[in-house]
């Protein structure tokens, strides 16, 4: 490179810095205004409440508004694209389930990469998926969920939001021997709607949506953790009901930003969330959502969530799952 090229190089560096466009001076004075954070999902969900309860207590230690935004369709990648171009400046953050990881697995049109195209931030909650019915069919346990499915073939309509609900759907049929029809909805309380309603008999969803319909034609039967899930001890889960060796995946949120992030602004919202995370009034409010408080570094983050992808395209691979 010539002198002139390193001069206009050096020039355009220190221009940015003065306009607040590089990362050190801009994250070291974060946050300068209103957050957004976007929620793939509809309204009212899981992901939307935890979503809300964080932008909350992160608004008022921030002295900043921190709103949330609600993008949802398109199996969450309308949201998460939304993310995805935004700039890395910490002004734009994701909300998620771990649903949306295998979406890339399952549709052609979902090109949202999670190892790639964010900033891991922070684990936020964990809950199982709970493998519900629509109390109309007359089972109490997986194994009669077999049963009945086996003995009244092609007459179960199974609901779900796609992602990794509805691989666990695919094995859970696949291993079960039990087919149906597989219906997407686009958030979990459109599913556990449908499955009051009977339009769906069979859904996975986690325990809060479905205990807010207990009484109104919706039952859990199993989790399809590897283990019991501590708040919900006595019930059992798939493996242990029906299925055994069935080893399904957990719902977990996390919050994530664009890609390229300053480092300073990552390690400032995960430092802030984990506090967050650590306040008795949150884990009780976290608690009574069914959920367990996760938190923890960004770069742990990150290899969780490779983690996860990985043992998800496995799973792809061995069930012959193809995008569609």
């Amino acid at each position: 490179m010539n002198h002139l090229a390193i001069f206009c190089a050096k020039t355009v560096v220190s221009l940015a810095m003065v306009l607040g466009l590089v990362g050190p001076l801009n994250a070291a004075s974060f946050p300068e205004r209103r957050i957004e954070i976007v929620v793939p999902v509809t309204p009212g969900s899981a992901t939307d409440l935890l979503a809300r309860m964080i932008a909350e207590k992160l608004s008022d230690r921030l002295s900043q508004p921190v709103v949330v935004a609600n993008k949802p369709g398109a199996a969450s990648k309308i949201g998460a694209e939304y993310v995805k171009r935004s700039a890395a400046d910490g002004y734009t953050l994701l909300v998620i389930h771990s649903g949306i990881m295998a979406n890339r697995l399952m549709y052609k049109s979902f090109d949202i990469d999670l190892r790639k195209d964010f900033s891991h931030i922070v684990p936020l909650t964990w809950t199982p998926w709970v493998v519900a019915i629509n109390d109309s069919l007359p089972v109490a346990t997986v194994a009669d969920l077999i049963a009945y499915g086996k003995s009244h073939r092609g007459m179960l309509n199974f609901g779900t939001t796609g992602g990794t609900s509805e691989l666990d759907v695919r094995i859970l049929m696949q291993k079960a021997g039990i087919d149906g029809e597989l219906l997407l909805y686009p958030g979990g309380t459109d599913v556990m709607t449908a499955l009051a309603r009977n339009d769906i008999q069979v859904a996975l969803n986690a325990i809060r949506g479905i205990e807010s319909l207990r009484g109104r034609g919706v039952k859990g039967i199993a989790v399809t953790s590897p283990k019991r899930f501590p708040l919900a001890p006595d019930m059992p889960t798939v493996s242990e009901s029906g299925v055994p060796g069935f080893q399904g995946s957990s719902l977990w949120f996390g919050l994530l930003g664009p890609a390229g992030m300053p480092d300073a602004v990552i390690d400032r919202l995960n430092h802030e969330v984990n506090e967050i995370l650590a306040m008795p009034d949150v884990v009780k409010r976290v608690g009574a959502m069914a959920h367990e408080v996760m938190g923890g570094t960004p770069e742990a983050f990150r290899r969780f969530v490779i983690s996860e992808l990985d043992q998800y395209e496995q799973v792809a691979r061995s069930s012959g799952l193809t995008p569609r």
